[in-house]
């Protein structure tokens, strides 16, 4: 069950850093707004585009994220219960839960915050809430993939 878990785990992180990085790679024209929302350095119609790209994958992505990330924690439960606490389990539990938990403090809050605007409404709202989901998604590709590269630097030792 040992392999099986470890296997899983890695395979739904791995699904999880995929999402994050593509969802990265979407927000690319506005990653100058991660510092300063209302930067000049990215217009205004750049910003709609992406908003309104973002509020299509919106009800399809965290309901999937959610599921996904549910699924590594619990073969992490999977393999403290089987492997007890060893240094290698608690490392790994530890890089992940507390970015896990960042991330879960401010989820609900930063979807709405694209959800709940119109793309073609009021541009500080749209570039508020669009930068704040998209540090939020930067968050968790670092999450899922440090996480991974820790587990495949365990399994090359």
């Amino acid at each position: 069950m040992t392999d099986l878990a470890t296997t899983l785990m890695t395979g739904l992180l791995g699904l999880g850093t995929g999402i994050f990085a593509t969802l990265s790679l979407i927000e690319k024209p506005i990653w100058p707004m991660l510092r300063a929302p209302l930067t000049l350095q990215v217009g205004d119609d750049e910003v709609r585009k992406v908003h309104a790209i973002l509020k299509r994958l919106i009800h399809l992505l965290p309901p999937t994220m959610m599921t996904t990330m549910g699924g590594v924690s619990l073969m992490m439960i999977i393999l403290f219960m089987e492997q007890g606490a060893s240094i290698r389990n608690m490392l790994v539990s530890l890089v992940f839960f507390s970015q896990l938990i960042l991330i879960v403090a401010r989820l609900f809050e930063d979807i709405r915050g694209v959800d709940m605007v119109d793309s073609d409404g009021d541009i500080g709202s749209v570039r508020n809430g669009l930068a704040a989901l998209a540090l939020l998604h930067h968050r968790g590709l670092l999450m899922t993939s440090s996480t991974l590269i820790l587990i495949w630097l365990f399994a090359a030792l």
